[in-house]
């Protein structure tokens, strides 16, 4: 055994020495990969010049790498000498390098400084070649060294490494780069990608991407903001646009302009080589005044059929959107106007790189097969939609949603299979255009489509759903998360930026001051005292002393000029289990209390944004959600389904009556006249029926009155139980649901026996106080 556990022990040592020599190999793979892709920039394309070239930088990359070779090959050698004095097997160091430990921090499952450093690499380097993001990293050598720094910086601490990062900067570092939800996702797809070649276990990969997922906003946020705003603005009409860049004069200038600096850019000159430049200025002087707002005036080619065949790809046309920012800057063009000029240049990106537009577009085709149809068509997708709102309804971080009467939320599944159904690749019959205004004025937020994904990929997997397409149609979904989630951060954006600019004296100002907040606090409770969802948090004898402390913190934040004297909201809610759909509740009553008070809605709009930073202190016992459980419970039919529904429950009941009328144990309490036993037989299947889960007016409060004169005890209830049982495996009921239907009967086995127990209790104490009392009350002898 010693023996063996030497052999075990030097085989798992090879196996980690190898997986080093595999991560250094990987580190100077990617050294090499970052020169030439320096080398590549410098070089001059289609004859015109290249970019000069950093001769000192390269000639220290190469130094550094042909050191990192040497230590490489020391290290293949001496791997290569331990494993011929440890012998083989292997495999089983394998199988235990690929075990993941959940409990250390995600800087350690990647392995450390050393991977994460060298995945920043092959991250950085997988950006520059793919032309969607590429536009975001090719820099000058310089500023490509910073980026990846900060990139490594930012993710030591991040996942719970070193800190090297200050968090704080991350939003204000990417609030005015244009950089999507879309660009986010194909980032951390990428970052998957140089993880998977690295050899990171599956499920730290998956927790990276939870985890990297949340600071989605931070990235995205600015271009959102900003892209918003220009559309708001440009739905009013793009006449002011035109005017604001100078009419037709001011595009000419601007086009010139944009020209001069095309003609110097390395990365789009070529496509211009050999153009007739002053023919194709001429063009779109028209063209874009026509784009930007001003007389309709363009009648050359379709702008399509103008760049059929040219091959252009995401990059070019960032470049050269790039390029229009650059010089609308460069004549002094305020800030709104360029994200408006941008916003409408984006309009033809499809049609000038030959795309399908529309959510569709984005819908994979496998083997011939849509997304769709490998989800299993139509019929499947109603039944995953249907899944998913029994799975929100249960679901405490979206629930608020859809607190709403049965008959809309079957309007809105429809609306969501009809969406569905044509993102997915079938007949478009609702336009995801329509997806932007119909969500815009709702608080929808990251982490509510977050969680919307959730379910859908476990209602996927409940329908055992192929898990390519499952992927494909995830990905689909993550284009509309902007139309989704863009009202909401807009509004919180903007409050916050107000807030941030100006405080909160305005606001405190905005709902009267002191007597303001005072009124707000009398409506705030008056919503909340009629609300059942959460009422009862807000009950007891401590009310008022909760009121006023809450008054007091909400005055604070508020803006009033008074200092919070409580206790850390952390704490005064630490022997609570307030939940998402708990807090959600209380912000609509907060929205509703302000509006009573006169609020505006920009202000109601900064007190949201200000209350709702208080979320994670007030849920500090959020419990982690099981949408699995959650999602199979909604979807399990009730016994009254499974037992056959009306005709079933009705059939039971006629069987069940003759066998209780038949049995000596029970049979004084059901034979009665034929008029009783009808009224008698009704009774019991609305009862039933209500019991197990079928539509019935029967108040279930009532049985306890019903049967309190009656002698029935446990023994009576267990025998017709015993007759139920019967009845049922005569019916052909399968074992489970009989066991579940006499599972919802035993509850009211007190209901039913409580009257008898509670008379036979008093009877029993009245006798052991002797007997003569009875005999007296019976009237003696004669009686």
């Amino acid at each position: 055994m010693a023996d063996a556990s030497k052999v075990v022990g030097a085989v798992d040592k090879t196996y980690s020495d190898i997986q080093t020599v595999k991560t250094r190999m990987t580190g100077v793979t990617g050294q090499l990969n970052q020169l030439k892709v320096a080398v590549a920039t410098a070089l001059p394309t289609d004859g015109g010049k290249g970019s000069s070239l950093n001769v000192a930088f390269v000639r220290q990359q190469l130094a550094k790498a042909k050191e990192d070779l040497a230590k490489f090959r020391e290290a293949v050698r001496d791997a290569a000498e331990k494993g011929d004095s440890g012998g083989g097997a292997v495999g089983g160091g394998m199988r235990k390098a690929m075990k993941d430990d959940k409990s250390r921090t995600l800087y350690e499952r990647l392995g450390g400084d050393l991977n994460i450093e060298t995945a920043v690499e092959m991250l950085y380097n997988k950006a520059l070649q793919d032309s969607r993001v590429r536009s975001f990293f090719e820099k000058n050598q310089r500023k490509m060294m910073n980026i990846r720094k900060r990139m490594y910086q930012f993710m030591s601490g991040f996942y719970g490494g070193p800190a090297l990062y200050d968090m704080a900067n991350l939003k204000p570092a990417h609030y005015h780069m244009n950089v999507t939800d879309y660009h986010f996702d194909v980032m951390l797809d990428l970052f998957a990608k140089a993880l998977t070649e690295l050899g990171v276990h599956p499920d730290a990969i998956k927790d990276v991407a939870a985890a990297t997922g949340k600071i989605r906003k931070d990235i995205t946020t600015g271009c959102t903001v900003r892209m918003e705003l220009a559309k708001k603005n440009m739905e009013k009409g793009k006449d002011g646009l035109f005017k604001r860049l100078g009419g037709q004069e001011g595009i000419v200038v601007f086009i010139d302009r944009l020209y001069d600096l095309i003609a110097v850019d390395n990365r789009l000159k070529s496509k211009f080589a050999g153009k007739d430049i002053k023919k194709m200025k001429e063009g779109q002087y028209v063209y874009m005044t026509e784009l930007l707002g001003g007389p309709k005036v363009y009648k050359g080619t379709d702008i399509a059929e103008i760049h059929k065949g040219v091959g252009l790809t995401d990059y070019e046309f960032d470049c050269f959107l790039g390029n229009m920012e650059k010089a609308m800057t460069g004549l002094g063009m305020e800030d709104e106007t360029v994200d408006e000029v941008i916003i409408s240049s984006e309009e033809i990106r499809a049609a000038l790189l030959g795309r399908a537009t529309g959510i569709a577009a984005h819908a994979k085709v496998v083997d011939g097969k849509s997304v769709l149809e490998r989800l299993g068509g139509d019929m499947n997708v109603e039944a995953i939609v249907e899944m998913m709102y029994g799975g929100f309804r249960g679901d405490p971080r979206v629930k608020y949603f859809y607190e709403f009467s049965k008959e809309k939320l079957e309007g809105w599944k429809l609306k969501m299979t009809q969406f569905l159904v044509g993102a997915f690749g079938g007949p478009v019959t609702y336009a995801d255009n329509k997806l932007r205004l119909a969500h815009y004025k709702f608080n929808i937020t990251d982490y509510h489509f977050d969680a919307f994904l959730e379910n859908f990929f476990v209602s996927c997997e409940l329908m055992e759903s192929e898990s390519t397409a499952v992927s494909d149609a995830a990905e689909v979904l993550g284009h509309v998360r902007k139309d989704i989630t863009s009202g909401c951060t807009v509004r919180l954006e903007v409050a916050r930026k107000r807030v941030e600019s100006a405080g909160t004296d305005g606001l405190f100002d905005a709902v009267g001051g002191a007597d303001g907040l005072k009124l707000f606090m009398e409506k705030l409770y008056e919503h909340i005292c009629k609300d059942q969802r959460i009422q009862h948090y807000f009950s007891g004898s401590k009310l008022d002393a909760v009121k006023a402390a809450q008054g007091q913190y909400l005055s604070v934040i508020f803006g009033a000029p008074i200092q919070y004297t409580g206790r850390p909201l952390d704490r005064v809610h630490a022997v609570m289990s307030i939940s998402d759909f708990e807090f959600d509740c209380f912000l609509e009553h907060a929205q509703a209390a302000l509006r009573d008070v006169g609020a505006d809605s920009n202000s109601i709009d900064e007190a949201i944004v200000i209350m709702e930073t208080a979320r994670r202190d007030v849920l500090i016992n959020r419990k982690p959600h099981d949408v699995r459980k959650t999602q199979e419970a909604a979807s399990a039919k009730t016994v009254y389904e499974r037992l056959g529904g009306e005709s079933g429950i009705t059939n039971f009941v006629e069987q069940m009556y003759a066998k209780a009328t038949a049995d000596v144990r029970t049979k004084s309490f059901f034979e009665k006249n034929k008029a009783k036993v009808s009224v008698h037989k009704k009774q019991l299947v609305s009862f039933l029926t209500k019991l197990f889960g079928g539509p019935s007016s029967y108040e279930l409060s009532d049985v306890r009155a019903a049967h309190y004169t009656l002698n029935l005890s446990d023994y009576h209830f267990d025998c017709l139980l015993d007759i139920f049982s019967a009845v049922f495996k005569e019916m052909g009921v399968k074992p489970k649901d009989m066991q579940d239907a006499i599972a919802a009967l035993q509850p009211i086995r007190a209901d039913v026996t409580t009257g008898y127990t509670v008379r036979m209790e008093m009877a029993r104490k009245n006798v052991e106080k002797g007997k003569d009392q009875l005999f007296k009350r019976l009237g003696n002898s004669e009686g």
